[in-house]
């Protein structure tokens, strides 16, 4: 009897070994989503910081650019988490393609920190708005965000 209770007991659990996978740190399924939950906000908070500093250029905002480029650091800090781009970046091995929306975002996030120092440094800074339009455009498409249009991009 004690044989026949421990095959079912093997049998049950060379069952459930097919049931248990391994942990992934990050699921190639749903990566896009995850991201897009984990940062969204942020970008959106970006996206403000963008706008007022585009205001802040007409007169119309009386926020420094120093508060502005601060609150920013705040954000691109969440956005261009090490630990997080470094887990995107082992989705290269998955078996659909996956694309960088972390890593898009923090490059964006990285150029719009840049600009904002440049304003405090130069109320009237040189810099490639063309570039960072078309980096933020390719965040915000990833996001589901509308695009800003601002004089920082130069398409206002």
């Amino acid at each position: 009897m004690a044989i026949v209770a421990a095959k079912y007991l093997l049998f049950a659990i060379f069952c459930c070994s097919f049931l248990i996978q391994p942990a992934n740190a990050q699921d190639c399924r749903w990566f896009g989503r995850d991201a897009q939950k984990a940062i969204k906000t942020h970008v959106a908070a970006l996206q403000r910081l963008e706008h007022e500093a585009s205001d802040r250029t007409r007169g119309r905002d009386t926020r420094p650019f120093e508060f502005l480029r601060d609150e920013a650091k705040n954000a691109v800090a969440v956005i261009t988490k090490p630990g997080a781009i470094k887990l995107e970046e082992e989705l290269q091995k998955c078996r659909n393609q996956t694309f960088p929306i972390r890593r898009t975002c923090a490059d964006a996030a990285g150029q719009l920190l840049a600009i904002l120092e440049k304003y405090v440094a130069n109320p009237t800074p040189d810099y490639n708005k063309p570039a960072y339009a078309a980096a933020m455009g390719s965040c915000e498409k990833w996001m589901d965000l509308k695009p800003l249009k601002s004089v920082i991009r130069g398409t206002e």
